[in-house]
């Protein structure tokens, strides 16, 4: 090799050595420590919490096609079980720092139920890029079809917007991606994504991450101890206004909506992670200005704002008792009255969660409890209700229930990852879905109906779910699993998944 190579060579390590790995800081109030592992999707993951491949390349544009070795090094690597990684396109510009990769991907997954069964063929691109060690980029599309059952594909965890049904097949896309710019002292990124806040293996009380992506503006500030983090976001509503006289005009006459979010953390030492925060869900109108100043009391502005918004207050904190042992906690209040505090007013609308957490380099078990009183999340219009696109942002398993789950990770081989997961839900019919309207609901009574946990009819729901993912091929990752769920009887579920990425 030339000299003039092995110095390229040896600049672009330096440049890779810092670039971003990551659209968001390992300290970020956005990317929770503590969350679970268990899919029946390689689609599901959240691509917040992925790393960027980024290989090592020559400087200037890097393809498959530059000569006939090249070619045939891409194709071998395409099927190799080695720790090769190409992607079909790399560009390395040492002098501006700049680096960018484009990878297509291309995938099959298949459910089957008891008495059902459907498959997913997809297609899509991953592209990453950035410039020295602070600005990033990153854009995820994926397209395809479902063929099979198409009632139980209405039912799919990645059906969580926009899809299409035909006759004989459902067509859905989905696009997520960020330009984030990040420093010492403060992060920025638009983009669009969704985001879990606080620590949680069965779903999040405060900000769920299981929904539809939605476009979004974050930003955080670091100073010594402290950290402030905003977030706010462009929401769908969960159905349209019919206001034209023309109804095919109301069919895509959703109503504005929006989620703002702040949150102040305090890290006194790597011990404890304490931390208070607000959210508020609110449309039918443009971008409030209220709820872009992130050091104000959002409750009191709402309050000002004549009572039309959804706000919710949370706090929360972790403790590492050792290295290998986390205790965390939080508690989200939707609307309560000082005067009402300890009775069964229906307004006392809270949730409570809490767990431990064992985490070591290639394993981790983790405990959680889960308390949510009926009607928490739920309001009385459209385009306020804490949801997104049908989806609900806050407690994936609703309210009115109490939740006991347990997740063991562990990383078998470095090609060989297994999840299991047990839970068990105690729930009463009353108050436990978000789209409910309690105008309606306790219409005339407002001010002193009560409600005690676990109203109406009691249910109770067994999951145990097993997943193995095997990425013995560089570019090729297979997951395995089956689900078992008890409410009234057993019902099973196997799942297959196959993923090429290049």
């Amino acid at each position: 090799m030339r000299s003039s190579a092995i110095l390229r060579l040896l600049v672009l390590s330096l440049i890779l050595s810092t670039a971003p790995l990551a659209a968001l800081m390992q300290d970020s109030a956005f990317l929770p420590q503590i969350r679970s592992m268990k899919r029946s999707s390689l689609l599901s993951q959240n691509p917040n919490y992925q790393v960027p491949n980024c290989p090592l390349r020559d400087e200037g544009l890097s393809h498959p096609f530059r000569s006939v070795d090249n070619f045939l090094d891409h194709l071998k690597s395409a099927i190799a079980i080695d720790d090769q990684n190409f992607n079909l396109i790399s560009y390395r510009h040492a002098e501006s720092r700049f680096q960018a990769d484009f990878s297509i991907l291309a995938g099959y997954e298949h459910k089957l139920d008891d008495d059902r069964d459907y498959g997913f063929l997809y297609k899509g691109w991953d592209i990453t890029a950035g410039v020295g060690e602070r600005l990033s980029f990153s854009s995820l599309w994926y397209n395809g079809a479902y063929y099979g059952d198409l009632d139980a594909v209405e039912t799919d965890e990645l059906i969580d917007g926009y899809y299409k049904r035909f006759a004989k097949h459902i067509q859905l896309d989905n696009m997520s991606g960020a330009i984030s710019y990040d420093t010492e002292r403060y992060s920025l990124a638009l983009g669009r994504g969704r985001f879990q806040i606080g620590p949680s293996i069965s779903g999040s009380i405060i900000l769920s991450d299981r929904v539809n992506d939605y476009g979004y503006f974050l930003a955080e500030g670091r100073a010594g101890a402290f950290s402030l983090s905003f977030l706010h976001g462009s929401l769908i509503a969960d159905s349209t206004y019919s206001v034209y006289d023309n109804s095919a005009l109301d069919t895509r006459n959703y109503p504005d909506k929006f989620i703002a979010l702040h949150q102040l953390n305090y890290r006194p030492n790597p011990m404890w992670n304490l931390y208070l925060g607000e959210s508020v869900v609110y449309g039918n109108r443009g971008i409030d200005l209220n709820y872009l100043l992130p050091n104000s009391f959002w409750r009191a502005v709402e309050h000002n704002l004549w009572d039309r918004d959804n706000v919710l207050i949370y706090a929360g904190a972790e403790h590492k008792l050792s290295n290998p042992i986390t205790l965390y906690g939080q508690v989200a209040i939707d609307e309560f009255s000082y005067g009402k505090l300890f009775s069964n007013w229906w307004g006392n609308k809270y949730a409570l969660q809490g767990g431990i957490d064992y985490k070591r380099i290639y394993d981790s078990c983790t405990l959680e409890l889960t308390a949510v009183r009926p009607y928490t999340y739920a309001h009385f219009q459209n385009h306020t209700m804490y949801s997104h696109d049908g989806r609900p942002l806050g407690y994936e398993l609703g309210s009115n229930v109490l939740n006991l789950s347990f997740e063991h990770y562990r990383v078998l081989r470095e090609w060989l990852e297994w999840t299991l997961n047990l839970s068990y839900s105690y729930r009463g019919s009353e108050g436990r879905d978000w789209r409910e309207n309690y105008h309606d609901v306790f219409a005339g009574q407002i001010d002193d109906a009560e409600v005690k946990w676990f109203a109406g009819d009691i249910s109770r729901d067994y999951t145990l779910s097993n997943s193995i993912t095997i990425g013995i091929y560089s570019h090729h990752k297979l997951l395995l699993g089956h689900r078992s769920q008890y409410i009234d009887d057993w019902q099973h579920r196997l799942f297959a998944a196959w993923q090429f990425r290049f």
